[in-house]
């Protein structure tokens, strides 16, 4: 394998890598909220795939709980949701009721957008060992481990998930916070539920609903 390739693999891997990355994007909050902290939460993932829906879940109830908060997963007590909207809001509207939760956090799958970025044309600098010893002077030797590889340019595709959290008051309905988190080139959706529910608990902590 040439040099010039390796080089290639190296710097195509730390772009992709580079980027893979969750951020929160933006907040939003009740300026008439002033309290109580949640303390019992339905959390509703709205996503058509199951194991995706028990997966983020699962995991925020679990971050959750971790906090003292108590949490339960919509999938335990309504495993389906409907594709009418109202069936789904009246079989909610009973959950809550059931539960005595006072509060709803929704998460829902915001988009997926795809681009193509190009990463231009660079020169890498590259070091080795400056080959038998005892064969070069100082200066010959020195000038040999140094060598530069020209990398064409190339075009790589990025995907941006863009996940939105709203947690509502079981109270009177009202929207509390909402957030969107923006994960750029995810490994999975594992990956993306881990970073959006961390991001989301810490904005959520600091904008003082738990």
């Amino acid at each position: 394998m040439s040099k010039r390739f390796i080089v290639f693999l190296v710097v195509a891997l730390f772009a992709l890598s580079g980027c893979a990355k969750t951020k929160l994007v933006s907040t939003w909050s009740n300026p008439d909220f002033s309290g109580p902290t949640l303390k019992k939460v339905l959390v509703l993932a709205v996503v058509k795939n199951k194991m995706q829906r028990r997966l983020y879940e699962d995991s925020f109830v679990k971050k959750l709980r971790d906090t003292g908060i108590t949490a339960i997963a919509s999938y335990t007590k309504l495993p389906e949701l409907s594709d009418d909207k109202d069936v789904n809001i009246k079989k909610i509207k009973a959950l809550v009721a059931e539960t005595g939760v006072d509060s709803v956090l929704v998460t829902t799958l915001a988009s997926v957008d795809t681009d193509e970025q190009y990463i231009p044309a660079s020169a890498v600098y590259v070091t080795g060992r400056g080959g038998a010893y005892g064969h070069y002077g100082m200066y010959d030797y020195f000038g040999y481990t140094h060598s530069t590889v020209y990398q064409s340019g190339y075009t790589i595709e990025n995907t941006t998930v863009t996940l939105n959290a709203t947690a509502f008051s079981a109270k009177n309905k009202e929207m509390l916070w909402s957030g969107d988190t923006s994960s750029l080139n995810p490994g999975s959706a594992v990956d993306v539920i881990a970073d959006n529910i961390n991001l989301i608990t810490e904005a959520m902590k600091k904008a003082g609903l738990i």
